[in-house]
């Protein structure tokens, strides 16, 4: 069986960009989503601002209409005093009054307290109405173009499509699924060489004879460690790989027979 390797970089290059636009047409919505979540959260806190500005403003009204009813009585009681005659009256009038004017400025005191606080909540409930308005404008314009970039994104993958199915027309159903899922996930990179025997996607060490078999090009091997096909690259590793070839062959028959046995269940290596 002869393997295109150089096809089968190509591929994995073209399926990476399809899984990208396939996350990417996933996201629109979702992205979407999140906006009109956080739309609706700012919409209730404006509400719950906008309720408790309301309350405040009744609160600072009945404070200053009680303030100025104790200036009211404070000055009744001071036009009775005028035309009081008797002793006993003036003295009760005069704790009145000073009881009024007590009463007239603490209530000032409170109402241009509570006013102030009043002043701040509605200058935050304006800052607050503008962000709904902002984040309202967006999840519209979102909204708007969300059929638009989807409506793209499927038309540049149907393009991505047709380059897969042609880089992949001579690969047999099953090889091109597990190849999809090997891009998938790991990262997008799914073909990878052998220096010596050191697979160079994870790193292990390869039994040697295995090694040997991917260096034959006879048939598709997979990485019993990381699942990915490796193929044959020339390297500086390949003298220590020769090396240890002549130096204890029944090593490499042992490691052999277990690699064989290892890779033997197709179904290990794609469960990743």
């Amino acid at each position: 069986m002869t393997i295109n390797y150089d096809t089968l970089i190509a591929l994995q290059k073209v399926l990476a960009q399809m899984f990208e636009i396939e996350d990417k047409i996933k996201d629109i919505p979702r992205d979407l989503n999140d906006k009109e979540a956080v739309l609706q959260k700012t919409k209730i806190d404006y509400l719950e601002l906008s309720n408790k500005c309301d309350s405040l403003s009744n609160e600072v009204e009945d404070i200053y209409n009680r303030y100025i009813e104790a200036g009211q009585t404070k000055e009744a009681k001071e036009k009775q005093m005028e035309l009081t005659t008797l002793s006993r009256e003036y003295e009760n009038l005069a704790q009145e009054i000073e009881q009024a004017k007590a009463s007239e400025q603490n209530l000032l005191k409170v109402y241009n307290t509570r006013k102030k606080y009043l002043e701040e909540l509605q200058l935050k409930l304006q800052i607050s109405a503008d962000i709904v308005a902002a984040q309202t404008q967006e999840v519209e314009e979102e909204t708007e173009k969300k059929d638009s970039l989807i409506a793209e994104q499927n038309q540049i993958l149907e393009e991505v499509k047709a380059q897969r199915d042609e880089l992949s027309k001579d690969l047999s159903k099953n090889l091109l699924f597990k190849f999809e899922r090997i891009i998938r996930n790991k990262g997008g990179v799914g073909v990878v060489p052998i220096h010596g025997i050191i697979c160079q996607g994870c790193h292990m060490e390869l039994p040697q004879q295995f090694a040997n078999d991917v260096r034959k090009d006879d048939d598709i091997h997979f990485c019993p460690y990381c699942s990915r096909i490796l193929y044959y690259e020339e390297s500086e590793e390949d003298d220590k790989f020769e090396s240890s070839i002549h130096g204890d062959t029944h090593i490499e028959d042992e490691e052999g027979e277990g690699v064989n046995d290892f890779i033997s269940s197709d179904d290990n290596l794609f469960e990743d």
